[in-house]
């Protein structure tokens, strides 16, 4: 039986608590930034254990990012995607194996916009929906 890594189960228990797809996905973003960020000062001050485990828990995301796309639906937008994660998780490996701080961060900086497009469409489902609840309650 599968048995998800641990890192997406612990986002998967904070997740659940959020209904929204789109800020779950802002959240999976969120979390892979950090420690991707994580990587960089585990780097900077030789922390290797804590390298590893860091890298080991972005990589873990990244995966369940990858494997959640949707081809057929997401078009060309889900093999950009796809093709972003593959360049992320080289740099990762490369980073780790290389210990280059600048790499791990050229990988955290890489999903920051995308990061952020996915918030701005949350905001958007948000706000439309508010406006769309409105609407009916004064109907």
């Amino acid at each position: 039986m599968y048995a998800p890594p641990k890192a997406l189960a612990n986002y998967g228990k904070i997740a659940n608590t959020e209904t929204d797809p789109i800020k779950q996905i802002v959240m999976l973003y969120d979390g892979t930034i950090k420690f991707l960020n994580m990587c960089v000062s585990d780097i900077e001050t030789e922390d290797f254990v804590g390298k590893a485990e860091h890298s080991a828990r972005a990589l873990e995301i990244i995966t369940y990012l990858q494997s959640i796309l949707d081809f057929e639906k997401g078009g060309d937008v889900a093999v950009a995607l796809d093709n972003l994660y593959k360049r992320i998780t080289v740099l990762i490996f490369r980073a780790s194996a290389e210990l280059d701080a600048s790499l791990m961060r050229r990988a955290a900086e890489l999903l920051a916009p995308v990061r952020d497009a996915w918030e701005t469409n949350a905001h958007t489902a948000e706000t439309n929906s508010a406006e769309s609840n409105l609407a009916l309650a004064t109907a």
